[in-house]
């Protein structure tokens, strides 16, 4: 097949692709529903191996799809299998609507963007012989895939020279046929901090004899909201707060989560710094006893940023050219959510993301696409990964 050809090529295309999408819909694959999960895995491993890729396990359940002979620049696209939708919840079920909408339990997020992304590599081994396409299942995304990350984060593992999140391509405005899409340029650094604050518990009367751990708590919360600095793109938020016994007893002891976003690991790495110095220092002293609130801290989550660079803007300056070649709307934009492409950028690759289905009530029962779309942007993901592996340095 010639570049040329891809249009006609994705027509005859249409009806084994979307048999696909409806057939890894309608499997349950709930982050925690593990057998759910890995049966669709098995599902889209053996269309992969019909379409003559090779499939790896990665930590046991996650999957690696290999497609071409290893030669040139290694490009790797990133999704993932689990979803958001409970078994019991309800919402199982792949349902064409009128114009060209489908709606469906993880249509959007990411399931489209698997086929997407599928259809692209056959496109490209149909078309050319030297070529190192890849595409990574995490089959734990939606909740940070935590036995996925440490691979993610080692470059040597899968040494991409680029790589590409195949999240949903966001509409902006109502979800119509002709409505912009975003293709993601930068998504923000995620981290969450549990920390508690202890004092001394006694009885109100005698409260000279205490000391408040909310009202340490309090200064530290007022310190960590000080952090915010939009025109920076950090934002810090003190989410929840738990602890005291009665309206009549000093609180001994209360516990915070806060979380924080960044756009570089720079802003990161020093936000984290300043929060734990914050909760680290005392803010309340009882001279009589001669005691300061003390506090312990858990980071449990700090995801790198997807940060945009010199060559992740060549992708998204590919990506630009070849929609207006094609006629379609695509738009560059950021993001504040993380998605996997963030620790892939988080490891020293280039990344960019949001290049799957458009999609629409996102991690709702109300998650539709547009078909008709999702097919358009086979062709637009194919061309950009013939782009990038015949002429990107």
């Amino acid at each position: 097949m010639q570049l040329v050809e891809l249009s006609q090529w994705i027509e005859a295309q249409k009806p084994e692709a979307e048999e696909a999408l409806k057939t890894l819909v309608e499997i349950n694959t709930y982050s925690t529903n593990v057998d759910g999960v890995d049966d669709g895995m098995d599902v889209l491993s053996k269309m992969a191996q019909q379409m003559g890729f090779t499939v790896e396990a990665i930590n046991a359940r996650h999957r690696l799809i290999r497609a071409g002979n290893g030669t040139g620049k290694r490009i790797m696209l990133i999704t993932h299998m689990d979803t958001v939708h409970p078994p019991d919840g309800g919402f199982l079920q792949y349902e064409p609507l009128e114009d060209g909408i489908v709606r469906g339990p993880g249509t959007g997020d990411i399931k489209g963007g698997t086929v997407i992304g599928l259809w692209a590599m056959k496109a490209i081994s149909e078309m050319l012989t030297d070529y190192d396409l890849r595409m990574i299942v995490s089959a734990d995304e939606e909740i940070g895939s935590p036995t996925l990350r440490e691979w993610y984060w080692d470059h040597n593992a899968h040494k991409a020279d680029y790589a590409i999140g195949l999240e949903p391509g966001f509409p902006q405005g109502e979800l119509t046929a002709d409505v912009d899409l975003g293709v993601v340029y930068q998504r923000r650094g995620f981290a969450a901090v549990k920390f508690t604050v202890y004092g001394k518990t006694a009885h109100s009367g005698v409260s000279h004899l205490g000391l408040s751990a909310i009202e340490a708590a309090a200064h530290k919360i007022v310190k960590l909201q000080a952090l915010n600095d939009p025109d920076r793109g950090i934002s810090v938020n003190v989410g929840t707060i738990k602890g005291g016994t009665a309206h009549n007893t000093v609180p001994g002891e209360v516990e915070c989560l806060v979380s924080f976003r960044y756009e570089t690991q720079a802003d990161g790495d020093a936000t984290k710094a300043a929060v734990i110095d914050i909760i680290e220092t005392p803010c309340v002293h009882n001279d009589e006893l001669g005691i300061s609130d003390r506090s312990e801290y858990e980071i449990t989550t700090f995801i790198p940023p997807m940060e945009r660079t010199e060559a992740s803007q060549k992708l998204i300056d590919i990506v630009l050219e070849e929609a207006q070649a094609l006629g379609q709307p695509v738009i560059a934009i950021a993001r504040g959510g993380g998605s996997d492409a963030n620790h892939v950028s988080g490891s020293g690759t280039p990344a960019i993301c949001g290049m799957g289905a458009p999609c629409q009530g996102l991690h709702t029962k109300d998650e539709i696409i547009h078909l008709p779309m999702l097919f358009e942007r086979i062709g637009l993901l194919t061309r950009t990964l013939y782009r990038v592996i015949n002429e990107q340095p």
